[in-house]
């Protein structure tokens, strides 16, 4: 075998493959559809609303579509056929249709570890929804997740997604660059939310929003599964 010459030039390296992975300090989580499997509920309860009061039954894909977005504006863009009196109504009947469900709602499998392990490990967990205040609160403490959550948002204290309030909200409570930041979600809400306040997104798959939109907004990256994700966010924070 003849040895290596040592006056040749090396190889040139490949675009990005020896790049260092980034590492976040903080990762702010959406909550339905993304650590919470409830996305079939929230549409169910939706649509039984419509039908409650005798509207415009939408596809389920177009239900799905407002999911993250506030409830009044949900409405508007779901059912714009509504009238201002009628509005009570309508809320009133999803919330009742919701939580009858609501029992039934769990973590999607490993995320409870996942952010326990991020916990440990010293990152920085929040979470940005379109919940309300009210809604989130018990969720979380049904759940036994108080203690993991270092900031919450809801639309209870800041403007609905994708407006940038209730991030940037939580990049001003908790004192982050938003460089330092990992906003994940399973919409383009979250994405573009996310992109308004120069924060980066992990898009998931398995929510809401089908992939092809996902892609649309342009994420920083893109989870197909659960465990896709667990394993992106594992090996960039924490």
């Amino acid at each position: 075998m003849n040895a290596p010459d040592p006056t040749a030039i090396p190889p040139a390296p490949v675009p990005g493959l020896d790049a260092p992975v980034k590492q976040y300090r903080a990762v702010i989580f959406d909550w339905d559809g993304t650590l919470l499997d409830s996305t079939h509920h929230i549409v169910g309860a939706l649509l039984g609303a419509c039908r409650d009061l005798g509207l415009r039954e939408p596809s389920r894909e177009e239900a799905g579509w407002v999911i993250g977005l506030s409830l009044q504006a949900a409405l508007y863009r779901l059912v714009p056929e509504l009238g201002a009196d009628r509005v009570d109504a309508f809320v009133g009947r999803y919330r009742a249709h919701f939580m009858a469900l609501q029992h039934e709602m769990r973590l999607f499998e490993g995320q409870a570890r996942l952010l326990r392990e991020l916990s440990a490990g010293g990152a920085v967990l929040g979470v940005a929804t379109g919940k309300s205040r009210r809604g989130l609160d018990e969720s979380i403490e049904r759940l036994g997740l108080h203690d993991l959550f270092h900031a919450t948002r809801t639309v209870d204290e800041a403007r609905g997604k994708p407006d940038p309030d209730m991030l940037l909200q939580l990049l001003a409570e908790l004192d982050l660059a938003p460089e330092t930041v990992l906003m994940v979600g399973d919409t383009t809400h979250d994405v573009l939310m996310a992109q308004a306040a120069g924060v980066d997104s992990l898009a998931v798959a398995y929510g809401a929003h089908a992939p092809s939109l996902l892609e649309s907004a342009r994420p920083t990256a893109l989870a197909a599964t659960v465990p896709d994700m667990q394993a992106w966010i594992r090996a960039r924070a924490g």
